[in-house]
């Protein structure tokens, strides 16, 4: 549908589709500088801190294809109202690198695990990403963490 017949919700979840998810996946840093403001915050429950700025999600986003070059991620749902925009996606790959911010070296373990982001939209550029995703299921496919055998332990 072209830009011009889209509604404002339609809008900002396109927005979000090619500012939040495409440059992981297609490796389009280059389209942050449009789509995405200078005062932008990512809260990633991995991260120890906020990643801030246009630059620092970039750097984010290179770190991640880095570990995982093949990362892909699909858009299960995406829900907006007024300035904000829902998502829930899927994503996988398989562990090549160093993850950021975990000290885990590559296991070549692959993982798919689902998760959900809340994205706000000012100015037409996104401007702030809540993501929640189960780390302890990230970490146990990446093989940071063993596997429980929950019957052994009653």
């Amino acid at each position: 549908m072209p830009l011009e017949e889209m509604t404002p919700s339609e809008e900002n979840k396109e927005l979000v589709k090619r500012a939040s998810f495409e440059p992981y996946t297609e490796g389009n840093v280059d389209a942050i500088d449009e789509l995405v403001s200078e005062r932008y915050v990512l809260h990633d429950p991995t991260s120890p801190e906020e990643i801030r700025g246009r630059e620092g999600l970039k750097e984010h986003i290179e770190s991640l294809r880095n570990a995982f070059p093949d990362l892909s991620a699909t858009i299960e749902h995406a829900v907006a109202e007024d300035d904000l925009v829902t998502v829930h996606f899927t994503t996988s790959g398989t562990h090549e690198g160093p993850v950021p911010d975990l000290d885990l070296e590559p296991t070549g373990e692959t993982f798919e695990i689902s998760g959900m982001e809340l994205d706000r939209i000012e100015g037409g550029k996104l401007v702030e990403t809540w993501l929640v995703y189960d780390t302890l299921e990230f970490a146990r496919q990446l093989g940071a963490i063993p596997e429980m055998d929950v019957a052994a332990e009653t």
